[in-house]
């Protein structure tokens, strides 16, 4: 009895940590560049039995991993509003070192340098993406030009294995500066955004499904306790 209760309790975790992540997404439906997260499961066995058999196993998280898929590009006019139609990240500069993003929300510090809204700074194949007159245009190839002429060309970077890429706040990634590379011929569309990749009805339809997993564990359990309390009763009589 309670080798079951425990594996109807793993189950139940289980369910309220996917909850957690669906919740997350849905909240970042609207959120630009945002990547949905799925969460992986592992079968954690019993100790075997006298007889050499395991006796069943608990269902154990695992890891949280990002779904990399690309969202549809918008176009809202905004010069400062940068996106990257294909493979590719941005690089900005963090107190933390290099981070990496498909968020191109960005604008202009007091000074001309291209920023995002947090103020982490935009970078270029040569450094700090820098703009007089508040002017910025952009071609398809993330070349820079501003009222002076050509100011630099964006740093566009891949991941070589998206398994070592880590989430952070403020929609962005980090990993090892290994596990990069340029991108030779990248797609940058100016006044657009990429939207999250996050299909709202899928988030709804997914956390209905996990709900009801949840009191279908929570059923059980309370069926299990009923079972134990009567066996104890029927014990003490």
């Amino acid at each position: 009895m309670d080798a079951a209760m425990y594996k109807s309790l793993s189950g139940a975790i289980a369910q309220m940590r996917k909850l957690e992540v669906a919740s997350q997404d849905l909240a970042n439906v609207n959120t630009s560049g945002y990547k949905g997260q799925r969460l992986t499961f592992n079968e954690v066995l019993a100790a075997r039995t006298p007889t050499g058999n395991r006796s069943g196993g608990f269902v154990a998280v695992g890891d949280q991993r990002t779904n990399f898929m690309q969202g549809d590009l918008q176009t809202t006019g905004n010069p400062f509003h940068l996106a990257i139609d294909g493979d590719g990240y941005f690089v900005v500069e963090t107190a933390r070192g290099e981070r990496f993003t498909r968020s191109g929300g960005f604008t202009l510090s007091a000074d001309g340098t291209v920023i995002t809204p947090q103020g982490e700074t935009l970078l270029g194949e040569g450094g700090p993406i820098q703009v007089s007159g508040g002017k910025m245009e952009v071609a398809l190839d993330g070349t820079v030009r501003s009222e002076n002429g050509e100011v630099g060309k964006l740093r566009i970077v891949r991941f070589l294995e998206t398994r070592q890429v880590a989430k952070e706040g403020a929609n962005l990634l980090r990993t090892d500066a290994a596990n990069v590379e340029d991108v030779a011929t990248p797609r940058v569309a100016q006044g657009s955004l990429e939207q999250s990749n996050v299909s709202p009805i899928d988030s709804m339809v997914s956390m209905i499904t996990i709900q009801r997993q949840f009191e279908a564990y929570e059923r059980a359990m309370k069926l299990m306790d009923g079972a134990t309390q009567k066996m104890i009763a029927d014990a003490g009589r």
